[in-house]
């Protein structure tokens, strides 16, 4: 045992005699950090690989960075290339491709310096990966191709191959519109990771190969690919990989149609996500409960050895844990009065958060209610005496040539104001959500807007015949339009995807486009009024709103609420 945890354990055993278990267990905290102070490289990649397959990745980093100064200190050119690619990877996995990038192209250089021919097409081939999803197409195909060109001088390699490969259709599908070379790639890519007999890598390939057939709009055949990676991944117990092929097999259900489906997919997501947490969970208290008694066990070892320890530490041990007692009877108190202080705190702030959703929802609901009686005052008052008076002028017997002139001229604008009032009673208050419901205004309003050329809305609802109470049909109506007119103003898309399904319970609304994508945390300092009125409405619904977006990557907004 290191003389970090002998020196840590020594006082311990004589706190033991005096029964102090919460000193005895501060000084084994010194003693665990003494032994982890031990890990060795390779011990370090083991735990690495581990920490990766839980998910949790800044975890996953800071393991490779303790690597990597290892790494430094060894002088080894291997190990600081691999080392380094592997903090690369960390950082993609933690959304950061900027830093990614960086130290992948660290990693690059390395491996040409060491001539480490691996790590050349593996650093090649993620910085290939990252431009692609840039949407840098063709620095993205230079990359890819001078990863291809690196492995292909060696033989075997079949599941890095396949792993390549099925990057490089992607790229040449979706980047360059070549389904020729899309395909050819996407084959060599199933063709190598059956020849390498990596469950894994065929797991992916066959994820790639329903991607390209249900781009293609060949549903039938693209489908069954993305369940046998389901199979695959669960075969070899990665939660990751599973969860990566029912969101794509979801994703597919929503191309092709199958709203259904793609719900059902989408729910066994969000149920995959609470397993793996509700499990890991229990694997690290069953870890934590292991080492403890690990620890038990050999104190209690120590304590046989130790027994002719100095009787004079023994008082200033004991006046040492009596002062530390009595500090943390004071720290409990302490804490005790902070946390009912707070707890009075919190009932408080309910209270007033209560009263004013109350207060809003009155405001909210007064105001819909003023839109529609101004709407109807406009279509049944206004919108009849205009009709009237232009049947007046039309009625007319005959008028001289200025007449007519006059008489044609107040006519069209009748007209225009006909439109106008119209168009006022219609933004208050659409007549098809007053008379039919939440799905024929919706359809009107993704209608009007296609008209406009400006973008392509696709509108899915899933629904009964029953209705919506109208205050959550008009409160759907305004989140919708508050969206869409934020998605137009800013996100330069050409597509926006919107799909409301609702059963006896819930309601679920889901709104995304293919746009530039912002950062999220803008929305707190955001000066605009739109956001605020979104999630005001959805407050006001007793609901939660998720916004997932980043630079470049479009943005989803998933709305749910009680019915």
């Amino acid at each position: 045992m290191c003389i970090v945890c002998y020196i840590a354990i020594y006082p311990a055993i004589l706190l033991h005699k005096q029964t102090r278990y919460i000193a005895i267990l501060i000084c084994c905290f010194f003693c665990c950090s003494g032994l982890l102070a031990q890990d060795t490289f390779d011990g370090l990649f083991k735990k690495g690989d581990s920490i990766f397959r839980k998910g949790d990745y800044a975890a996953y980093l800071k393991t490779m960075m303790q690597a990597h100064e290892l790494a430094e200190a060894s002088g080894d050119c291997n190990k600081l290339c691999r080392t380094t690619l592997k903090i690369a990877g960390a950082y993609y996995y933690l959304q950061d491709r900027k830093l990614s990038l960086k130290w992948m192209y660290k990693g690059h250089t390395l491996a040409y310096n060491c001539a480490a021919d691996s790590f050349k097409w593996i650093s090649s081939r993620q910085i290939g990966a990252i431009y692609f999803e840039d949407g840098k197409k063709d620095s993205s195909l230079y990359y890819l191709k001078e990863a291809e060109r690196e492995i292909t001088k060696t033989d075997g390699n079949w599941g890095e191959r396949s792993y390549l490969y099925a990057i490089l259709g992607e790229t040449y599908y979706y980047s360059f519109k070549d389904k020729v070379n899309g395909r050819r790639c996407h084959d060599l890519a199933m063709e190598y990771a059956i020849r390498s007999s990596d469950t894994i890598k065929m797991a992916f390939a066959n994820v790639k190969k329903g991607s390209y057939y249900t781009s293609e709009g060949d549903c039938k055949t693209g489908i069954p690919y993305y369940k046998k990676a389901i199979q695959l991944y669960e075969a070899v117990h990665l939660p990751e990989g599973v969860m990566y092929a029912v969101q794509m097999l979801g994703w597919s259900y929503s191309k092709c149609g199958f709203a259904d489906s793609s719900y059902k997919a989408m729910l066994i997501l969000k149920n995959l996500r609470d397993s793996i947490f509700k499990d890991e969970t229990a694997k690290k208290t069953a870890e934590y409960r292991t080492l403890y008694e690990t620890e038990k066990k050999e104190r209690e070892n120590l304590l046989l050895q130790k027994q002719n320890v100095e009787q004079e530490r023994k008082t200033q041990i004991l006046l040492i844990s009596s002062i530390a007692g009595f500090l943390i009877l004071i720290a409990t108190f302490w804490v005790i009065y902070i946390r009912y202080k707070h707890r009075k705190k919190a009932e408080m702030d309910e209270r007033i958060a209560m009263q004013q959703k109350l207060r809003f929802k009155a405001v909210m609901e007064a105001e819909e209610k003023e839109r529609v009686r101004i709407a109807r005052e406009l279509h049944d008052s206004l919108g009849q005496m205009l009709s009237a008076a232009k049947m007046n002028i039309s009625a007319m017997d005959s008028y001289n040539t200025d007449d007519a002139k006059l008489a044609g001229n107040a006519k069209k604008l009748i007209d225009d104001s006909v439109k106008e009032v119209r168009t006022i009673s219609h933004n208050l208050m659409p007549t098809s959500l007053m008379e039919k419901g939440i799905e024929p205004a919706l359809n009107e309003l993704a209608a009007k807007i296609n008209d406009t050329g400006l973008l392509q809305i696709d509108l899915l609802v899933s629904a009964g015949d029953e209705r919506l109470d109208s205050s959550v049909e008009i409160a759907i109506y305004r989140i919708v339009q508050e969206v869409v007119n934020n998605m137009i103003k800013h996100s330069k898309a050409n597509r926006v995807e919107v799909m409301l399904d609702y059963n006896a319970e819930k309601v679920y609304l889901s709104i995304k486009d293919n746009g530039v994508g912002f950062d999220t945390a803008n929305i707190e300092t955001s000066s605009g009024i739109g956001w605020r009125n979104i999630f005001s409405r959805v407050y006001m619904m007793n609901g939660d709103v998720q916004i997932q977006s980043q630079p470049g990557r479009g943005t989803l907004v998933n709305i749910e609420f009680a019915k």
